[in-house]
């Protein structure tokens, strides 16, 4: 009976291990998929801000085609580049826009002057 009763608690707790790796496991793909899916939507409101300055700046060049505004309009531009993850060009002083990263954590922001 002593045997029988080492084997049913040996197989209880088995089982329990078993439970806990299984529900381990299954927090571990959860949060992965977390992960993936903030990527996904960090990268897609990078995109999007780069579409809304490509359109503004064609409007405003439509809107003011009396002036030369192509300075300002590729400056623009290239900072739309800079913004969409499908180009994901570096700028010179902002270096390489991090698309995955939520909006408060990648900037731009400005630098702190220490005293």
């Amino acid at each position: 009976m002593g045997d029988m009763m080492l084997s049913i608690y040996g197989e209880a707790e088995r089982h329990r291990r078993e439970q806990e790796r299984k529900r381990e496991e299954q927090r571990q793909q959860y949060n992965a998929e977390v992960d993936r899916s903030l990527v996904l939507v960090n990268c897609a409101a990078d995109y999007e801000i780069a579409c809304r300055i490509r359109t503004y700046v064609s409007v405003m060049e439509k809107a003011h085609s009396n002036q030369d505004l192509s300075a300002r309009a590729s400056w623009a531009r290239a900072k739309a580049d800079w913004y969409d993850p499908t180009v994901a060009k570096e700028d010179e002083l902002l270096g390489r826009r991090e698309h995955e990263k939520s909006q408060e954590s990648k900037g731009p922001q400005h630098k702190g002057y220490r005293w």
